[in-house]
């Protein structure tokens, strides 16, 4: 693939573009009621109401086998909340408002994928967090974040980006083949939005790093590396954000201590 711009031209480019993609309004209201200890589940309750799509896709998680281990179907919102967690429940509808609020140059149901692998390489990030004594809630956002690089560079930099072979592929492959067109690649481009977007220091760098399980690199980083493998290799395409942790979370469970000792991060 012939390259097409320069690392600095790409950067520029990204740097000084006019009008920077926001973060959707809910999304950070929603990471604001988690931030804070004293929430509560109307609260919760009260940003997540606003919006259909994510009201259904909670309640569609909170009745989902992963979650109903009882078989007993919940119909109300509070109740909803109450069933998957605080936590569980806003990382559900910061993924939604993603999927519905930051516009990508795609089709819809790519788009769903695209944030459904998202939240996967959150789940997994933050599972790992947590048997490393890591903070599993910064890489939850960091592994729903890792590639947003993607969405920067087919809107700010080329917008064929979604429509070249760069939209198929993934892992070391697609770095190679971002490399040699824009001389830089995804998880930069990433790092670049994070920072004009004033995230921590530390997010910017697991997003910057996360295509690198290379020994002695940030942790964080590299957590957030394995679970992108991870979400790639056990999440069927097509598979919605609500179904996510029914379909690979027992698994990967299971598997976790020993991918973590085989990927020397322990």
């Amino acid at each position: 693939m012939p390259s097409v711009y320069t690392r600095e031209a790409s950067l520029t480019m990204i740097r000084l573009a006019k009008e920077v993609p926001a973060l959707p309004d809910r999304f950070a209201r929603i990471q604001t009621v988690l931030d804070r200890e004293d929430s509560s589940f109307d609260e919760l309750a009260e940003v997540i109401g606003t919006d259909q799509s994510t009201t259904a896709m909670v309640l569609k998680a909170a009745n989902s086998a992963y979650y109903n281990r009882t078989g007993t179907p919940v119909t109300d919102l509070k109740q909803a909340i109450s069933r998957l967690g605080l936590r569980e429940t806003g990382q559900i509808a910061m993924s939604m408002s993603l999927c519905y609020g930051f516009a990508i140059p795609m089709g819809m149901g790519n788009i769903r994928a695209f944030w459904a692998h998202a939240f996967a390489v959150g789940l997994l990030s933050k599972h790992m967090g947590n048997l490393l004594g890591e903070n599993s809630d910064e890489l939850f956002v960091a592994g729903l974040l890792h590639d947003i690089g993607r969405a920067i560079l087919g809107i700010l930099v080329d917008m064929d980006y979604f429509e070249s072979p760069l939209a198929q592929m993934d892992g070391s492959e697609l770095v190679e083949a971002e490399h040699e067109r824009y001389g830089i690649d995804h998880a930069e481009a990433g790092a670049e939005l994070l920072k004009l977007w004033r995230f921590p220091e530390r997010l910017q760098k697991i997003v910057g790093g996360h295509h690198s399980l290379d020994e002695g690199g940030f942790l964080p980083a590299r957590i957030c590396a394995l679970a992108n493998s991870e979400a790639h290799a056990r999440l069927p395409y097509g598979t919605t954000i609500d179904r996510v942790g029914e379909v690979i979370m027992d698994d990967f469970k299971a598997d976790a201590s020993d991918l973590i000792k085989e990927a020397g991060l322990a």
